[in-house]
């Protein structure tokens, strides 16, 4: 399971979680979904790619039912763009090894571009699953999938190993007793690097991103502009209208009887 942390105050308003990063709605509708149908024998495994506040997130997953994390971190990593990150994610599954589904939430409230899930699928070299709505059933060979497609809801059984993205988000944590939570914040995180995952440092990073963003302009508030009530004259009204158009009048018209 792929999960992306993200800053809290871009999914709570209120204060009501002391982390700085908390889990990506995406990924954590994913998570629950994959907790919810684990089977006896089977193991969760979290990866996440960022800094060292990522652990929080981390532990998070922990206390919800997760059998282990993985944190990577290196310096070389930060400026990743979806190809760079993909790849980096792509080392360590291969690391992990004998991975059967690889599950991720569809985007991240941060970024919004969903193209992880499919360069990720790309660089393992499996089927892609999009657009899931849950997973019905498990068994060691197949996964037993209902996406949606368009107006339609599919119900797909698609031969592991693969990749799957799931459409929904939440941003409820399903109830954690205190015991799991002291659990998770004592268990130690493992954290491997770029030299863990043998990674080239040209292929990580900013070094090995194919897009970067040079600037990033603040958007200017919506200027409201005065309404303008035409009435009268068709012809003046006309001439009105085409001189609001060209840019040589200001408002909004509306007609009036």
């Amino acid at each position: 399971m792929c999960i992306k942390p993200v800053k809290r105050e871009l999914v709570y308003k209120e204060n009501e979680h002391l982390e700085n990063l908390v889990i990506n709605p995406y990924d954590l509708y994913a998570l629950q979904n994959i907790i919810e149908m684990k089977k006896e024998g089977t193991e969760i495994i979290c990866i996440s790619m960022g800094p060292e506040g990522a652990k929080e997130a981390l532990r998070r997953c922990i206390a919800l039912g997760v059998d282990d994390v993985i944190h990577l971190s290196d310096k070389h990593f930060a400026g990743a763009d979806t190809i760079a990150t993909s790849y980096v994610l792509k080392k360590a599954i291969e690391k992990i090894g004998d991975v059967d589904l690889i599950c991720c939430g569809q985007k991240t409230v941060d970024g919004e571009t969903g193209q992880v899930v499919y360069a990720l699928s790309e660089q393992l070299g499996m089927p892609c699953i999009a657009q899931v709505e849950t997973i019905m059933d498990l068994s060691v060979e197949n996964a037993s999938i209902e996406r949606e497609n368009g107006e339609c809801i599919e119900k797909l059984k698609v031969r592991l190993p693969a990749v799957i993205s799931y459409r929904n988000c939440t941003t409820i944590y399903k109830k954690i007793n205190l015991l799991r939570l002291k659990r998770a914040k004592n268990k130690e995180i493992v954290v491997w690097n770029r030299n863990d995952l043998e990674i080239d440092r040209s292929m990580c990073g900013l070094k090995g991103s194919k897009t970067i963003v040079q600037d990033v302009n603040k958007i200017n508030p919506m200027v409201k502009k005065e309404q303008t009530v035409l009435d009268g004259d068709i012809e003046n009204t006309a001439m009105i209208i085409k001189n609001i158009i060209l840019g040589k009048d200001n408002g909004v018209c509306t007609y009036g009887k």
